[in-house]
């Protein structure tokens, strides 16, 4: 693995999204911090799932969430518009991770979101976005469309018979930053 430059690029990559809406560079949340808190919300909700008897390797969904945005410290992190337009980015995505020595399957999985582990992922990256949002918006930024966009991505995948049983831990994780 190409450590170094994965570490440096994602520590210092601020996403762009935040910068788009105004929120400053030095106030930016870097994609290093994303994919940290990502990770943490994973295992978490991961815990939260095996502790209602269900299987599922809460290690996994961190690991997954970790990574999943580890090719941005090579191609940069891309607004959702573009990213949206780019017909082949999964192939290029999976090509800057192949290079960066990163285990392809936690890609994979994250993208596909097949298995519990890839959906836990997945909806602990658009929760961290979306807490994070909260959290610029109590700072006076205009962050709306965002939490918006958020609010229903993560609605679609609370759809999900496993998930859906989160919802009460969601609600309090939202609950703490929408009360400080």
């Amino acid at each position: 693995m190409q450590l170094e430059r994965a570490l440096v690029g994602s520590k210092n990559l601020v996403r762009t999204g935040w910068m788009q809406r105004g929120i400053p560079p030095s106030l930016g949340e870097t994609v290093a911090q994303h994919c940290w808190e990502a990770g943490v919300l994973a295992y978490y909700l991961g815990t939260k799932l095996k502790e209602k008897g269900i299987f599922v390797s809460p290690e996994r969904a961190s690991s997954i969430a970790l990574f999943h945005d580890i090719g941005e410290s090579i191609l940069g992190d891309l607004p959702k518009w573009a990213s949206e337009k780019i017909e082949d980015k999964e192939e290029v995505e999976l090509e800057a991770i192949k290079e960066l020595g990163v285990d392809e399957n936690l890609f994979i999985e994250y993208k596909e979101a097949k298995t519990l582990e890839g959906k836990i992922a997945k909806l602990s990256d658009r929760l961290s976005t979306y807490l994070q949002a909260l959290r610029y918006s109590k700072l006076g930024y205009d962050v709306g469309e965002i939490i918006k966009t958020y609010e229903r991505e993560i609605g679609d995948l609370l759809k999900d018979e496993k998930l859906a049983t989160l919802h009460d831990e969601i609600r309090k994780l939202i609950k703490n930053i929408s009360e400080k």
